[in-house]
């Protein structure tokens, strides 16, 4: 079994999916420091977040909260929707990380997910090797968390439209 030395508790999917876009936004993310609430991109996706809520029945487990959960072809198949997929790997990851969650506490032999934004769908195996990506993902996290300082300032693709900007430029 995995060693983990941060609470994994207080690992989230977000989490996971801001680790792997900006490990500097996943550090402020995870000592509750907040976004800009007011940025575009934020309002944005709190519109979105509760027109889904209206729409779907999002299925709560553990400290986790994807947003649909069934079953295809005798396999437990987990979907998240994003308003957009700029990230991919984030939003893989953050969807790996749900799907280990479930086969792990569940004792599940076989899950799959599926990441949706608009029309385009994102599969993801719930496979031996991606499991371990995502331990291997959470145990890295886990340490860098305990770092007592953010990570110095580094300019992505994402920064300019990032919530957590004011904290950086």
């Amino acid at each position: 079994m995995m060693r983990l030395s941060f609470n994994a508790d207080l690992i989230t999917g977000t989490l996971i999916h801001y680790y792997v876009t900006c490990k500097r936004e996943a550090w402020l993310y995870s000592r509750k420091i907040s976004a800009n609430q007011w940025d575009e991109n934020i309002l944005m996706g709190k519109a979105l977040a509760e027109i889904k809520e209206e729409q779907l029945q999002q299925f709560p487990f553990l400290n986790l909260k994807f947003d649909k959960i069934g079953k295809q072809r005798g396999h437990y198949l987990v979907t998240e929707y994003k308003k957009t997929l700029k990230n991919p790997e984030g939003a893989k990851m953050q969807l790996l990380f749900y799907m280990w969650q479930l086969k792990t506490s569940l004792s599940l032999k076989a899950i799959n997910g599926k990441v949706i934004s608009g029309k385009r769908v994102v599969f993801v195996e719930g496979n031996e090797e991606n499991m371990k990506r995502v331990e291997e993902l959470m145990e890295e996290l886990s340490y860098f968390l305990e770092t007592p300082k953010p990570p110095p300032v580094k300019k992505i693709a994402f920064c300019g439209q990032c919530g957590y900007r004011d904290y950086c430029f």
